[in-house]
């Protein structure tokens, strides 16, 4: 079940293009399923880099494993509930990647205490475990779970944690949007003693507001004085949705959430102050029956109408700040352009994008994430100059817009078994971190899997121009081997100055300093030399500025052709040799999350303790460094492309991996190629590591 691409033809003077997605489902047994989000990477300075117990939770296979993905599901599989007079609910942790080889993941019904399957995992369900007196005894809302009823999951990795939308008492009762601990109970040592991690009903509405914006604990401590709400509002009926707004604009540093609730209104949560309101009841509808604008659900003595399942929200921050909503029962979308009074959010416009192609939108997502800023990373929010995915679940199609509200593209969800995707069976969306695929529910059964309710699928991300390429782990196995079959060819090619070769070099190919192919050397005139300069009186190590350096290679080109000895600088007068390593399991370094080498990095009492070297990679992404004398590397590419600079000269390769600079499509392909190739090693058998 490969991803695919397939132009549908276009009506006559129709210029929109209509793609064929084919999807992957990833897992099945996801009863009443509502929202997705992958966890991705937490910012260091964060609470949960910051914490080595936490820390160890985002390690690769652990639940908050920056690669998984969340899903929200109506059922505690199998653990008793915390309270029965609430809705059942789970968030599952899923590891998309795991399907890729085994075939689709089948969720057992009981997942408590299970841990057989690694690729499904109970993040946290409403269960006493997870219950908010675990952690805050005294909160008004002790008894609520962290998820009860989930609906929607948004993830501030910016400086903090995931947050839930659930409806614990069903769409037309009280709602609640809860702060989740990597242990899945809610917030521990919260901010706000009212409400713990959990924020429900009018129980924990805003009790006091900042006089001011000072520096220092001492001036914020004292900043505060009782008042009532900035702005009326609560979550009177479930909540549908939610996204991170960022830093609260009063100075605190504390975050602040938006909420979407049944009754089509929308409220904001300050993690220590608590709720204000937003916009008014009526902003967004879900359906037929919904509460006229300004009209509460105890004051309007009716149901909300249908059930949307999510009501999804994104997140815009630069250069200016709006809050795109979905509108599913008005199909269209409201947008809501925020400012601020220096104490909270409020709503300077509001306006509306409506388009013929919307039918029922549920939900609303980033087609690029916001991933890199510490202050407003989350996957629910924009990226600057981001596109929008928006999910159809009247007739389970995706649009993308631009901001403005320009139809880009629309897509049809083929699925295995069942061909396009109809009417009522789509629930929400997400996008990946690499911003390449999206994750979406669906509901009802998938033919295959009988009596599976529910369904985690994926399919490639797409624009106006197509769908993205081909993304790890979906390539088939032929053309893996044959990509492992050019880097291996090229491993062992002998390069001339034809080829590129020179004009400084150690060898002409790279089996000759790892034979085997792979392997270690022990010839020394294989051995790399490290030079610097020592100055004799102060001991100082300084480099030298010299063609030859700072390693020092052994070869040269005369006249562009014949091979000669190159000259060692004269400055030198430290050499350092460098045996080639082996290469067998060489690319599993990379697979190592940053996490996890940052975790190794911290002090755990015995007066040991590292530093992670980061680096910024070829594409201009920060990370861990991972290989390199000094794990100056980023990744595995970028090493093969220095190899192929430093070793045999080909400077190109590292001209072509610069950020912003245009590739050198030989070379660029050439280190794809090598790099799949090393991937592939592994030691002979009998060989000992």
């Amino acid at each position: 079940m490969l991803f695919g691409l397939l132009p549908t033809p276009a009506l006559a003077g129709d210029q929109i293009p209509h793609w064929r997605l084919s999807a992957r489902v990833v897992a099945v047994g996801l009863p009443e399923v509502a929202g997705v989000r992958e966890v991705g990477r937490f910012h260091i300075g964060g609470p949960i880099p910051g914490n080595p117990e936490f820390l160890m939770a985002t390690r690769e296979g652990r639940v908050l494993d920056p690669l998984r993905v969340l899903v929200a599901v109506g059922s505690n599989f199998g653990a008793p509930p915390g309270d029965p007079a609430l809705e059942a609910g789970a968030i599952l942790s899923i590891d998309a990647r795991a399907g890729n080889s085994a075939g689709t993941i089948i969720v057992p019904r009981d997942l408590a205490g299970n841990d057989r399957d690694a690729r499904v995992q109970l993040y946290t369900t409403q269960s006493e475990r997870f219950l908010n007196r675990r952690y805050n005894a005294k909160a008004r809302t002790a008894r609520f779970a962290a998820a009860s009823g989930p609906r929607y999951v948004s993830i501030n990795n910016a400086f903090g944690r995931p947050w839930i939308a659930n409806a614990p008492n069903g769409i037309n009762g009280e709602g609640s949007v809860t702060v989740v601990d990597p242990d899945g109970a809610p917030l521990a040592n919260a901010p706000s003693r009212e409400a713990g991690g959990v924020f429900a009903g009018r129980q924990t509405d805003r009790e006091q507001t900042p006089k001011g914006q000072p520096s220092g604990w001492l001036g914020k401590l004292l900043n505060y004085r009782a008042s009532g709400q900035l702005t009326s509002g609560g979550m009177q009926t479930g909540a549908l949705g939610t996204a991170f707004l960022g830093p609260s604009p009063d100075g605190s540093g504390f975050a602040v959430f938006a909420a979407v609730t049944a009754d089509g209104s929308v409220v904001q949560i300050h993690v220590q102050d608590g709720v204000d309101g937003l916009a008014d009841p009526g902003t967004v509808s879900t359906g037929l029956g919904t509460l006229s604008a300004g009209l509460g659900a105890a004051s309007a003595g009716q149901d909300i109408g249908d059930d949307p399942g999510v009501i999804g929200v994104a997140f815009k921050w630069n250069p200016d700040r709006a809050l795109y909503v979905a509108d599913p029962g008005r199909d269209r979308l409201v947008l809501l352009e925020l400012e601020d009074d220096r104490r909270h959010f409020t709503v300077a416009r509001t306006r509306t994008i409506s388009l013929p192609e919307f039918d029922r939108p549920v939900d609303v997502a980033a087609a690029i994430p916001e991933i890199a800023n510490p202050q407003f990373s989350s996957h629910t929010t924009l990226a600057g100059g981001s596109d929008l995915f928006v999910a159809n679940r009247g007739d389970g199609s995706l649009l993308r817009l631009s901001q403005d509200g320009r139809l880009l593209a629309r897509a049809t969800i083929e699925v295995p078994g069942i061909g396009p995707l109809g009417a009522d069976r789509l629930r929400a969306i997400a996008t990946s971190a690499d911003a390449q695929h999206i994750w979406i529910t669906i509901g009802g059964e998938v033919p295959g899997f009988p009596g599976l309710e529910g369904a985690l699928v994926e399919v490639g991300a797409f624009d106006e121009h197509g769908a993205a390429a081909a993304m790890q782990g979906t390539q088939s196995a032929a053309a893996d081997a044959n990509l492992a079959a050019r880097g291996k060819k090229s491993f062992q090619t002998d390069f001339t100055p034809r080829m590129g070769l020179g004009p400084l070099f150690n060898a002409t190919s790279c089996v000759a300093c790892h034979p085997g192919p792979g392997g270690a050397s022990i010839d020394e005139s294989h051995f790399a030399r490290r030079i610097a300069h020592m100055d004799p009186g102060s001991g100082r190590t300084v480099p030298i500025d010299h063609p030859n350096s700072p390693v020092a290679r052994r070869h040269a080109l005369r006249d562009g052709m014949r091979i000669v000895s190159a000259a060692m600088p004269s400055q030198a007068n430290v050499i350092s040799l460098r045996m080639p390593l082996a290469l067998y399991g060489i690319a599993g370094i990379d697979e190592i999350p940053d996490s996890v080498i940052e975790a190794q990095a911290i002090s755990k009492g015995d007066g040991i303790k590292g530093r992670a070297h980061h680096v910024v990679d070829a594409r201009g992404a920060s990370r861990v460094g991972r290989y390199g004398w000094k794990a100056d590397i980023a990744t595995l590419e970028d090493m093969v492309a220095n190899a192929f600079a430093n070793e045999l000269g080909i400077a190109s390769a590292t001209v072509s991996r610069e950020a912003g600079a245009l590739p050198i499509e030989d070379e660029s392909a050439q280190i794809e190629a090598v790099a799949f190739y090393l991937r592939t090693l592994r030691l002979p058998d009998g060989a000992k590591p």
